[in-house]
């Protein structure tokens, strides 16, 4: 009889094992979708958190590039400068023959070198028959080069063997005052242009100050104006 007591004892302590095993299983798979739960939420507000901080960096970063382009900068490469608005006629230069525009004629810009110039109309206030040039030069008191300003007239520059026919790659002195630190600066032509070279009066798009005698553009940066 004992043996048999030791026996039942030993089988119901089997049975209530088994009972709690999945009970066991089921508590233990709570904790860890619990866990994977705590651990995506945490992801996600990371996430989130980061997205808006870039979001804030990229409206910081357009808004710093139109201020620089409303202030009449010309952007070439990493080197920005103010361009002058009043600039004087020309002296001892060839009026254009034949210019596709004449003197008083509006056009529109369509091909600028500031964005506040783009597409705005204009006054053509002379036409000259001259080759234009582009050209790499580091203003004075800069260390920073500009590449590529468009555009100097053969006029504006001069070079040791008072060669005027210039060409890419040539290194020039530039008598041009365009901008502050031009003057005086070596530079290196790196495009040539065929004239007339045409200079212009015009309204920015962003409402600031007029540009007056604005030097140079092409005859394919600009477009007839819109009758009104």
């Amino acid at each position: 009889m004992l043996y048999c007591r030791c026996i039942i004892k030993r089988e119901m302590k089997e049975m209530r094992k088994r009972k709690a095993l999945p009970f066991v299983t089921l508590f233990t798979s709570v904790l860890l979708l619990g866990a994977c739960s705590n651990n995506e939420n945490d992801q996600q507000e990371q996430q989130a958190g980061s997205t808006a901080e870039s979001t804030e960096m990229s409206h910081m970063d357009d808004s710093g590039h139109h201020m620089e382009d409303s202030s009449g900068h010309m952007d070439h490469g990493s080197m920005e400068m103010e361009h002058n608005r009043n600039e004087d006629e020309p002296e001892d230069m060839q009026d254009a023959s034949n210019p596709q525009y004449s003197v008083g004629d509006k056009v529109e810009v369509t091909d600028a070198h500031m964005d506040i110039m783009e597409g705005v109309t204009a006054t053509i206030t002379g036409a000259y028959d001259t080759t234009l040039y582009q050209v790499t030069f580091t203003p004075e008191d800069s260390d920073e080069p500009m590449e590529d300003h468009k555009w100097v007239v053969a006029e504006e520059m001069a070079s040791d063997d008072d060669n005027e026919d210039y060409e890419e790659g040539d290194e020039v002195t530039l008598t041009a005052d365009h901008m502050a630190g031009m003057q005086g600066q070596s530079a290196e032509i790196t495009g040539v242009h065929e004239g007339p070279a045409y200079m212009i009066d015009f309204e920015p798009a962003d409402g600031s100050e007029k540009f007056t005698n604005h030097k140079w553009v092409t005859e394919d940066e600009l477009g007839p104006a819109d009758e009104e």
